[in-house]
This record gives C-alpha cells, sequence and structure tokens, in this order.
C-alpha cells in the first residue's frame, strides 16, 4: 500500500512529563473522539477495508469462521429445580435456552436478535438461574460495549419482569436460596466514566434500585458476591487476578467484617457449613486445598489442608452438594479430581483426552483466575458436574458426570474431530534459561521442516492459563496449510503464582522475550520463516504483539495486534485501564514509568521496515479504548520504510469481545493474515 492511500496525519508536537519522564509527543490530538479526529479514524476504516475485501478469499472465509464462532457459545448445561439451561448460537446470534433435559434441543428464553435496537447489535453477557430454576437473570449490552442491563425473565411464562439493574459488566448474580432475592455487583455509571463495582441486595419486583453495601475493597473495580448454599453467609469476593473473599457477613447479624482480606494471595471455592474450602496458592504457588473457618480465617494456623500442593496447578475447587470437585492443569492439561468434603478422594475423571475443560467455549483458550460465568471450569449441582471438553482436533463438546455411580456421558458431541491433525508440545529456551512451552498443530501430511505459514498466538498476562482447547476460528488457517502455535508464556497462569510473577510489573519483559524465543525456534527448525511467521495477540496480548511489532520488526512478516493497549505512560487516563496498574505498574511513579518507558509500544516506534501490520479496535470497547489503536498506528505508519501495508481497522459496532466472537470481526483480521502470508483458503467437506 503507498502512502497516498492512508489519510493525512499531521503531528502536533506536544511536550509531557510522566513519572518524571520527559518526551514529545506528537499525536495528543488522537486521544479525542473529536470529529477531525473520528474522520482521520475513518478514512483509516476505509483504507483497510479496502485492502481486506478486495482479497479473493474474505467471502470463503467468512463463511468459514462462522461455525466455528458458533463453537464458542457451547456451554455446560446447567441444572436448577427441574430446569436445564444452556446457550444456542443461531445465525441471528446466541440465545439463551430450557430444557427438561440435559441434552436437546429446547425453548428459546432470550434471543439477542430479538431486542437489537437503535443501541445497536445485542450481546448476552451473562445468565443466573435461580436455585428453583423458575427465574433467570441476565444481562444485555450493546455495540459490544459490555454495560449491560439485569432484566430477569420468568421460565414457565417466558415473561420479562420489570426488574432492570444498570452497569453490571463482567456481573455475578449470586442468588438467595429462596429464589426470590439475590446480590449482585454493579456499577453507579457507565465503565467509560467510572469502573468502581459495589455490592447490591435485590429482591425480585422491587421498584427502586437498594443502595450499595458501605464496603470499601482493594479493587473496587472487581468486587463480587458469593452466598452459601444455605444463605447464611455471604461473602465480598475481590480481585482480577488473586481472588479471595476478604470481607464476610452474616446475613442474620448484618455486619460486614474482614475475612481474609490481608492474606496476600488467591484463596477461592466454596462455603461449607461454618468453613470456606478453597484453593489457596498462600504458602503453595501451584495451590493446595484447604478447609477455612469462618471465624479465624484471618490465622492461616487455624486452616486444615486437605490436598497437598503437588507437581500439578490447581485451578479452581467448586462444591456439587457433599462432594468437592477440584479442576488442576498439569503442563497446561486439564484433570478434574473429586473428593468428599474431607477431602478424601473419590475418583479421578477420566477425560475424552489430554486438553482443556471449561463451563463455556466462548474463551476458547482462556483459563481466567476470576470465576465469572465463562471462568469456572465446571458447573455442579446437587451429585453431578458438566462441562465442555475439547483440544485441537476435538470441536467443543459437552459432558456430565455422575459422581456416585463414577459415569462420564457424552451430552451433545464435538461438532468435528478432525483425525487428520496432529497437535505436539515443544520447548525453547529464553534470554535468562527459562524454558518456554508452547504447543503446534497442524496437518498430518505437512513436513514440518519445510517452513510453513505459520500463526503464533499469545497471551502472557494477569494469571490467565492459556490452555490448548478447540482450535476454533484458527481451523480455516489450519485446514489451508498453516500451522498454528500456542506460546505459554510467563505472565500467565498455566504454571502457578510464581510463573505469573515473573512476567508482571518490573519483570514484564519476560513475557516479550519468551515470544521471541519461540519465533526464533520455530525459525531455527525451519518451521517457518520469518517472512511467513504471524503473531496474533488481543487485549494483553495485544500489548504483547504491540511491544513484538517494535521491538522486533525483523522477527515476523506479519502482526495482528487487537483492543490493545500500547501507551503505557497514560494508560490510567480511563476508569476501567486505570486499574491495570496493579498488573503493569503505575506510570506516575518514577520507579515504575522507567520500566513502562522501556516496553511501551508507542514510545518506542523508530524508523524501520516494519513488518505488514493491522491494529484492530473496536469504538466502545470499554477495556481498552480506541485511541490507543489511533496513536500508534499514525506512529508506525510516519516510521514505516518499507513497502508492507499499516492498517488500523476501527469496527464501530465493536467492542472488546467482538474481534474473537463476531464472524465479520473474525473474517477481517484473519484474512488480513492470510492474504499477507499468502495463503488461500481450502474448501474441506465436514
Amino acid at each position: 500500500m503507498v502512502s497516498s492511500d492512508l489519510p493525512d496525519t499531521p503531528t502536533q508536537p506536544v511536550i509531557e512529563t510522566i513519572g518524571g519522564i520527559t518526551f514529545e509527543d506528537p499525536y495528543t490530538w488522537l486521544e479525542e473522539d473529536s470529529d477531525r479526529t473520528l474522520a482521520w479514524q475513518a478514512a483509516q476504516n476505509a483504507a483497510a477495508l479496502g485492502r481486506i475485501q478486495a482479497w479473493p478469499g474474505y467471502d470463503v472465509l467468512r463463511e468459514q469462521v462462522t461455525p466455528y464462532v458458533g463453537d464458542g457459545f457451547i456451554a455446560a448445561p446447567q441444572h436448577y429445580g427441574d430446569n436445564w439451561f444452556g446457550l444456542r448460537f443461531a445465525e441471528t446470534g446466541p440465545q439463551l435456552v430450557v430444557t427438561s433435559q440435559p441434552a436437546g434441543s429446547g425453548r428459546v428464553l432470550v434471543d439477542t436478535s430479538a431486542t437489537d435496537d437503535a443501541g445497536g447489535p445485542t450481546s448476552l453477557d451473562w445468565f443466573y438461574p435461580s436455585p428453583d430454576g423458575r427465574l433467570v437473570a441476565y444481562g444485555i449490552s450493546f455495540n459490544g460495549d459490555e454495560q449491560s442491563v439485569l432484566h430477569i425473565v420468568e421460565v414457565d411464562s417466558g415473561r420479562v419482569l420489570d426488574d432492570r439493574i444498570p452497569f453490571m459488566s463482567a456481573a455475578i448474580v449470586s442468588w438467595m436460596p429462596d429464589s426470590r432475592s439475590f446480590w449482585c455487583n454493579a456499577g453507579l455509571a457507565p465503565d467509560f466514566e467510572n469502573a468502581d463495582k459495589h455490592l447490591l441486595f435485590h429482591t425480585v419486583g422491587q421498584a427502586r434500585q437498594s443502595p450499595p453495601e458501605p464496603l470499601t475493597v482493594r479493587e473496587q473495580y472487581c468486587v463480587f458476591p458469593q452466598v452459601s448454599a444455605d444463605g447464611r453467609y455471604v461473602a465480598a469476593v475481590t480481585s482480577e487476578m488473586d481472588l479471595r473473599p476478604d470481607f464476610i457477613k452474616s446475613q442474620t447479624d448484618g455486619d460486614w467484617r474482614p475475612f481474609l482480606e490481608g492474606l496476600g494471595s488467591y484463596a477461592f471455592g466454596a462455603f461449607a457449613g461454618d468453613d470456606y474450602i478453597a484453593v489457596t496458592m498462600n504458602g503453595a504457588p501451584h495451590g493446595r486445598l484447604v478447609r477455612i473457618p469462618i471465624a479465624t480465617g484471618a490465622d492461616p494456623s487455624t486452616w486444615t489442608e486437605l490436598v497437598a500442593e503437588s507437581d500439578a496447578v490447581m485451578s479452581n475447587v467448586v462444591r456439587a452438594g457433599a462432594y468437592l470437585i477440584l479442576t488442576q492443569y498439569r503442563e497446561s492439561y486439564a484433570e478434574i479430581r473429586v473428593f468428599d468434603l474431607q477431602g478424601t478422594p473419590i475418583s479421578d475423571v477420566d477425560l475424552p483426552g489430554r486438553r482443556a475443560v471449561l463451563q463455556l467455549g466462548l474463551l476458547g483458550h482462556y483459563q481466567p483466575a476470576t470465576p465469572n460465568l465463562a471462568d469456572l471450569t465446571v458447573h455442579p449441582a446437587e451429585g453431578e458436574f458438566t462441562f465442555v471438553f475439547s483440544s485441537p482436533t476435538r470441536s467443543p463438546a459437552t459432558y456430565r458426570y455422575d459422581i456416585e455411580q463414577r459415569e462420564l456421558a457424552e451430552l451433545s458431541p464435538p461438532r468435528v474431530v478432525r483425525s487428520d491433525l496432529v497437535s505436539e508440545d515443544r520447548h525453547a529456551i529464553a534470554p535468562d534459561g527459562h524454558r518456554v512451552h508452547y504447543t503446534l498443530v497442524h496437518r498430518a501430511d505437512l513436513g514440518l521442516g519445510s517452513q510453513h505459514p505459520t500463526l503464533l498466538y499469545g497471551y502472557g498476562g494477569w494469571n490467565i492459563s492459556f490452555v490448548p482447547g478447540g482450535l476454533g476460528i484458527f481451523t480455516p488457517f489450519v485446514d489451508a496449510g498453516g500451522i498454528f502455535v500456542m506460546a505459554h508464556l510467563r505472565g500467565g497462569g498455566e504454571y502457578g503464582a510464581d510463573f505469573w510473577q515473573d512476567g508482571r510489573l518490573e519483570r514484564k519483559q519476560h513475557t516479550f522475550d519468551d515470544l521471541y524465543a519461540v519465533s526464533e525456534a520455530l525459525i531455527a527448525a525451519k518451521t517457518t520463516t520469518r517472512a511467513r511467521l504471524a503473531v496474533v495477540g488481543a487485549s494483553n496480548g495485544g500489548l504483547l504483539t504491540g511491544a513484538a511489532v517494535t521491538q522486533r520488526p525483523d522477527l515476523f512478516g506479519v502482526v495482528v495486534s487487537m483492543v490493545p493497549l500500547y501507551d503505557m505512560l497514560k494508560f490510567e487516563r480511563d476508569p476501567y485501564t486505570a486499574t491495570c496498574v496493579l498488573e503493569y505498574g503505575n506510570p506516575h511513579d518514577p520507579r515504575d514509568a522507567k520500566w513502562l518507558y522501556a516496553y511501551s509500544p508507542y514510545h518506542n516506534v523508530r524508523e524501520a521496515d516494519y513488518p505488514a501490520t493491522l491494529i484492530y479496535c473496536g469504538t466502545h470497547d470499554m477495556r481498552c479504548w480506541p485511541w490507543q489503536s489511533r496513536k500508534l498506528a499514525a506512529r508506525l505508519q510516519a516510521a514505516n520504510r518499507g513497502e508492507s501495508p499499516v492498517l488500523l481497522r476501527a469496527a464501530d459496532d465493536g467492542g472488546h469481545m467482538s474481534v474473537m466472537t463476531v464472524p465479520e470481526r473474525v473474517a477481517e483480521w484473519l484474512s488480513f493474515l492470510m492474504s499477507e502470508l499468502h495463503v488461500d483458503p481450502v474448501q474441506r467437506s465436514q
């Protein structure tokens, strides 16, 4: 692409000092959504879409990715009362369905296509059935902005009640046993203005929203309720990374008191009478299972260890009546173990293979630390649990495990099983000697020494484990002869608390170094070449790929960097990303500013021959605002001395999650990647 295809981008240099660092910023004008900026953004969009949609393979790829996006909405059916609840992906979008059996087509309760309005396309963000299965609380938002509004639907009649609670992004609804009231977390304003959340108590049918609980927590943007099954206790669980119930309240005396507030490490699980049973990283970076007395939780000497730390990394524990279900990962592969409430082993579940277990396929390879709807690995009920299993050679399928009978039943089979694909594990060595694990997926007929087009996918942050689940939206690339590589980078949670700590704050460069080590190993093994290697990342992975294109433009042929943070000295100016100081550091602290400035993609652009680069953002992203993408795109375009394009795509109806969950969005960035690698989609019979 020649420069005339892109809009003119004037510089307006401003001298700024942040955290003791003085620098010149030529593109501060792109930080604001002025008419001038939005016109520039529209011109950038036109240039990007013109190139992407002109590729002959675009329409074919759009058709191919759609069923794989749909696979992401396969959810473990949830059993409440006499009903089973789940998700279904229709041509019009995801639907919430109810059935009388754990498998079956069911009846539609919520259809997102029926709620579209002038606000834009509707997202079904979350749902929580009541214990008796007669009501479902659910959240909808528009244009991908995640500003969920709580609704309640009556299951038998399908009637949507009048109850509404706004500003419930990433919400948890924890029902009381009476199925007529619940605790939830909600904001007092849109996340674009104030990201803080507060706990509320709501009774179904009440006319006015309850005032927030008078409780201040360590991470106010991420606090959610957890109600005990008997309704005697409610906990205020805090944090997106090292969560724990910091405060607890007896619902008979009405007072909040500290519980695990000063623990300083992860501890999350389930109530059991007057105890709290949790996986904790306290004194065990791989995790151990403990029983914590509610009366003396602040004193670890009163805890009872139920399951000791091992070489496996414990993920989470849930309670299914008289049983505990523990999910753990060994070398990034899932294991499920069942214990009684005293920690006595009952059974180890014989999974269909060595891969990923999730409650919902939506996040694909992500296994976050925070137990939201999409994040717990299994869904428990009395004496049973359900889950989604997938692998690079099997699309997501749902399963039910009967604990008493020790029987695993397949509820819905995988849509696709690929005996013609191969998955294998390899390792690279980072500059400091760290051994970096990565997973390859490719067609069995490919010779790995023949330098194939390769897509390297990474994240490495926020204690989120990157696990080898279903290949999903990357399948068309592999079908066309490409090699998919998942890198397990420091900063993630795959190998425990120490692994996370070694890739955050002042050690963040380790995440990037791990990525480069994998890239160089792939090239050295003649799996690929620099020109045929693409790197892809979103969110924290957008920061990762932003660092990659600015630190090592020589190492990649294509970069796709999505919904990112790039200006690491200004990211805290926006309400939600102000909380990112916990993972990255505070740019206003001179100590932190030094390491942030050292890797900040925006501040490290130099004149170079840059690889073909697509920066992709959503204009309604409440997490990573589009000004971040605008500024890096402008600076890279000005500094690019090569012939490869540097494009900006800002989706007007997109948010943070849209890049992975909307077929049109996926087709756009994947088309760019495949066209630049000269990989054409192939037709494959299912």
